[in-house]
């Protein structure tokens, strides 16, 4: 649950769809949508969603407004929000782990927005494509498909190696492939990969979910035996 802050009087009317996007280098803009809203009291309650990764909202913890100034904070992901009100928009910057990125916010929904899954067939080719890069070590090729907020979690491509070795360690080297299948999640589309290795007794399943630009958002391996 959102913790509720009351509005002051002078402040203005925040309550609604925004929608904004965070420049990162050599990569797309991620493309993220706000919404405020009223709570109990004439408090603030607010939602934001990233539209690039699984589309799930995330509760903002406070919500803080005073006269053209706003400050929102998620501490989940460590980040914070400041900016000034000018019309229809808010311009101000982004906080996180360190960083600080522009940000400014447009009133209303984004009509460039991208909500249906990817191609379920595309899914499984590039499923397999970043399976076997994974296997074979390539976590460069695989890197460059993460999206920003996954890699932004690892912090390098070396937590790949990591996991790798991980495991090769816990379960061996694959021997078979059992079942592959694709399903939507929201606005991800999921492959699903369920196999044997030579060192683990039971079956494994790998999950790889592809964003609506086709962009890596969930990388997952995990016994299921």
């Amino acid at each position: 649950m959102a913790v509720l802050v009351a509005m002051p009087a002078a402040a203005q009317d925040i309550r609604g769809d925004w929608h904004g996007a965070l420049e990162v280098e050599d990569d797309a803009p991620l493309r993220l949508a706000l919404h405020i809203a009223s709570g109990n009291s004439a408090k603030f309650k607010a939602t934001l969603v990233s539209i690039d990764e699984d589309g799930t909202p995330l509760a903002v913890d406070s919500v803080y407004a005073n006269g053209s100034i706003i400050r929102f904070e998620m501490k989940d992901v460590g980040g914070t929000y400041e900016g000034r009100i000018t019309g229809g928009s808010i311009a101000g910057s982004w906080r996180q782990n360190g960083g600080t990125w522009p940000l400014t916010w447009e009133r209303g929904g984004d009509p460039a927005d991208i909500v249906e899954p990817c191609d379920g067939e595309k899914a499984v080719q590039e499923g397999r494509l970043y399976t076997k890069c994974f296997y074979d070590g390539k976590f460069s090729d695989l890197w460059a498909k993460l999206s920003p907020v996954m890699q932004q979690a690892l912090v390098r491509a070396d937590k790949l190696r990591d996991l790798r070795v991980q495991v090769e360690h816990q379960f061996g080297s694959e021997t078979n492939i059992i079942e592959e299948t694709v399903k939507p999640d929201g606005a991800l589309q999921v492959y699903h990969r369920l196999a044997k290795f030579d060192v683990f007794p039971g079956q494994v399943e790998l999950q790889i979910a592809f964003n609506p630009r086709g962009m890596v958002s969930r990388f997952a391996i995990r016994p299921i035996d």
